[in-house]
């Protein structure tokens, strides 16, 4: 029986093959080794993939990321449906205040409740939005600044995982929760909106509700503030 470890077994056999038997047997493991390299780069694309998160973060609060609303619009009609409400949002003169992507935001919570980070609101309730949209535009915007949104249209089911009210004008897409870009510290945040809640009065029908940090919620479907 031949003796020696593994890899003299098989030098001793290869020195013995034919030259050409030789040249074969550096390409089979040429391949062998290509192969095991296409397997570890993709292994590590997919190892990197898992460690991407799903969100961004607006003063704290977690966003869907915009691979994630990608994803979304590949879903059944759904590109066909939020290129329509563009085109509605467009039409009304609205479509500036944000953009429509940002209005298919469930809300920031989304990872913690196992619900979709996004939804188009039904058709019918598309023009509630319109007044909500030009009152953050024309005196929201030019009181405190440039906003984001972190919480738009709600369905029913997220909105109650959520703890949310079973009256919330998201579930009417009326409202929106929104964050401030700017540094304004939660103290001056609160007098400024409360100031603007004030002179608008109620022929404004500004719903405002005041949460934690710096997020707080605008609608135009009811005069409040909470």
């Amino acid at each position: 029986m031949p003796s020696g470890n593994p890899f003299s077994i098989f030098k001793r056999r290869y020195d013995h093959l034919p030259q050409n038997q030789q040249t074969n047997w550096w390409v089979v493991a040429g391949v062998a080794l290509l192969l095991l390299l296409l397997l570890f780069i993709l292994w590590l694309y997919l190892y990197v993939k898992t460690l991407e998160k799903p969100y961004i973060e607006l003063k704290g609060y977690r966003v869907a990321t915009h691979a994630s609303l990608t994803e979304f619009l590949r879903e059944r009609g759904n590109r066909r449906e939020f290129g329509q409400l563009t085109s509605f949002l467009q039409d009304a003169g609205v479509a500036d205040a944000t953009a429509p992507e940002n209005l298919l935001r469930q809300g920031s919570d989304w990872l913690d409740i196992n619900e979709p980070p996004f939804a188009i609101p039904p058709r019918d309730y598309w023009p509630n939005m319109i007044a909500t949209l030009k009152l953050i535009r024309d005196e929201l915007v030019p009181t405190i600044g440039p906003v984001d949104v972190v919480s738009a249209f709600r369905t029913d089911g997220y909105n109650r995982k959520a703890g949310g009210s079973k009256k919330s004008k998201h579930k009417t897409f009326c409202g929106l929760d929104l964050v401030p870009r700017s540094n304004i510290s939660r103290k001056e945040l609160i007098e400024e909106l409360r100031n603007l809640h004030a002179r608008l009065g109620p022929d404004s029908h500004m719903g405002l509700g005041i949460y934690s940090g710096v997020r707080f919620h605008v609608d135009t479907c009811g005069f409040r503030r909470w």
